[in-house]
């Protein structure tokens, strides 16, 4: 079968003032007609400038070497003008990229954006393009497409942009799609429906994927052959079967073993925690009595967020709380630290009804309840040093005495948290996303907190730095007595990291279980439906879309109406 594109030894590099930084070398792959290649690696290795290269979008400041070569039809891309590859753009080569909210225009609706690519490349009136846009946003998956059509993107949810996205990006029948961590920044549900999406799209119109991506789950699922990328190289190559069983390279391996893996059972200490949990011996640190939090929307109407919530957290366990965009998760966390007031109910830390403290008594009582970010780069002040955003919680709570007492305890947290201490001196851009996940988790330790709220940790960071992250907070928990509500869409994380599980649906806690238990017997078709989601990295393994489809059905017929414990210590809206 002939190549449809063939990447043979590209090198770039990258000038910033005197300086020159090679940061893709001597990379050589081919794409076969209809084939997908995944393109894997951490942050930093490499894989998007390589796809950027391909298309020519490259920064000013970036310089392809002259020995690089880029074929696709055996036609040299390389020496293309700009105006030429206006042409292959969209055309011969889409492109699906990781954020559709900063690659979508908010200032165009999202039917003249695929109109537009249509009108330029296949020379269609204005009638016949938005008949077939609105048949493409049919085909991945859009209802109602007379009226989304008419649509702004911020008025799609992020799900439905990826899918306009992809809409787009098949808008002109391409032979090669370039998908750049597409699912990264969505949910395991929709992240299974998109690359189901891209799966059934590809068998209609028989196009060729680069898959680019760190998660190994998503290649075993949709791959035929990978790529392993490391700091710029080609480290390993193989069909996606050979590279899972018989992984050669040293960075392969830790990547696969990385994985969380479900199948994995508890230590014996996680173990003897619950039982003396369910023995009574623990006591319970916070207690959530009829929980409620709405917020306003459109003209008199408002959304209930957290309804009604009951749920108990015990002294030195991890509560996981889990669910897709939407379910009330991460409101809930806010809720409970009074970042959102609550509507109604009754939140007792330590004994303290916290929702009545006043604005001194909640500031004192800060000091020993604690909440890590989801995203750590927006969550650190910009224009101050390490040293100075741990150290400013010390100076609140008037922890240390002296600048000698406040630089020691900052050096102790940065060396808790695995950092080195010339660290202090630097801001949070210098940092990468998982040392800057260490910082926040510092920042929050300053205080000596016995209670943390962690709102989707992880999400942001590859799945090597997500393990290395998981087993310093599981080690801290450890050393220092802590408390976690570990909040997270990713099941296989939750598992691996809580007690028990809380899984929320609409404002809801539906089922709460101790962790095996839960993965085990799921009752409620809702955490059966997260369950299947869950992309498995087993290239052997079949497609889980029948099971969501099964679970999805169930979940329409599905009536709770009462919370019930309906086996020792697994309880089940039913």
């Amino acid at each position: 079968m002939t190549n449809l594109l063939s990447v043979n030894n590209l090198s770039v590099s990258f000038t910033t003032g005197s300086t020159v930084q090679k940061v893709v070398s001597d990379v050589s792959f081919d794409v076969k007609k209809g084939e997908t290649i995944g393109l894997v690696g951490e942050s930093g290795s490499g894989k998007s400038v390589t796809a950027r290269s391909i298309m020519k979008l490259l920064a000013q400041n970036a310089h392809i070497h002259p020995e690089s070569s880029i074929a696709y039809l055996g036609n040299e891309l390389l020496t293309k003008s700009e105006k030429e590859m206006q042409r292959i753009r969209g055309n011969d080569i889409g492109m699906i990229f990781q954020d559709p909210m900063t690659s979508l225009n908010p200032t165009m609706t999202m039917g003249k954006q695929i109109t537009e690519s249509l009108l330029f490349h296949e020379k269609l009136s204005a009638k016949e393009a938005e008949k077939r846009a609105k048949e493409i946003m049919t085909n991945v998956g859009i209802n109602n497409v007379d009226y989304r059509y008419t649509q702004y993107a911020h008025e799609f949810s992020g799900g439905m942009r990826q899918r306009m996205m992809i809409a787009m990006s098949l808008a002109c029948n391409p032979s090669l799609i370039i998908a750049d961590e597409p699912t990264t920044a969505l949910d395991v549900t929709i992240q299974a429906q998109i690359l189901q999406l891209l799966k059934d799209l590809q068998k209609q119109y028989g196009m060729a994927i680069i898959l680019i991506t760190h998660d190994f789950g998503v290649v075993a699922n949709m791959c035929d052959k990978v790529v392993v990328m490391k700091d710029g190289k080609v480290v390993e190559t193989g069909t996606t079967t050979a590279v899972f069983e018989n992984p050669q390279n040293d960075y392969t391996k830790m990547l696969l073993a990385a994985i969380p893996n479900l199948h994995q059972e508890k230590t014996m200490k996680k173990r003897e925690k619950l039982a003396e949990i369910h023995a009574g011996k623990r006591e319970p640190i916070l207690q959530i009595t009829q929980l409620t939090k709405a917020f306003p929307y459109g003209r008199n109407q408002q959304v209930t967020a957290v309804d009604h919530l009951d749920f108990t957290i015990f002294r030195g366990e991890t509560l996981g709380l889990v669910g897709e965009s939407g379910s009330g998760k991460s409101t809930t966390g806010r809720t409970l630290l009074r970042l959102h007031e609550p509507d109604s109910g009754e939140t007792l830390f330590e004994g303290f009804d916290i929702n009545h403290l006043k604005a001194n008594d909640l500031k004192a009582m800060r000091k020993h309840m604690q909440m890590i970010f989801q995203d750590p780069y927006a969550s650190l002040n910009p224009r101050m040093k390490i040293q100075d955003i741990i150290g400013e919680a010390l100076d609140i709570h008037g922890l240390t005495k002296t600048k000698e007492e406040r630089k020691a305890r900052i050096l102790e947290l940065l060396d808790l948290v695995g950092l080195h201490p010339s660290f202090a001196e630097r801001y949070p851009h210098e940092f990468s996303g998982g040392q800057r996940q260490r910082i926040g988790i510092a920042r929050a330790l300053a205080v000596d907190p016995t209670f943390i709220v962690l709102d989707e940790p992880l999400s942001a960071l590859d799945a090597s730095i997500q393990a290395q992250i998981v087993d310093l907070l599981e080690d801290l928990q450890e050393k220092l007595g802590l408390t976690y509500l570990f909040i997270a869409h990713d099941l296989a994380m939750v598992k691996q990291i809580s007690d028990r599980v809380a899984v929320m649906h609409n404002g809801k806690i539906v089922e709460l279980a101790d962790s095996e238990e839960l993965f085990n017997n799921p009752i409620h078709p809702y955490t059966k439906k997260l369950l299947a989601a869950i992309p498995i990295p087993d290239p052997n393994h079949e497609s889980n879309h029948d099971s969501i489809v099964k679970a999805e059905d169930e979940l329409v017929a599905y009536k709770g109406s009462e919370f019930k414990e309906v086996s020792p210590h697994h309880w089940v809206y039913c």
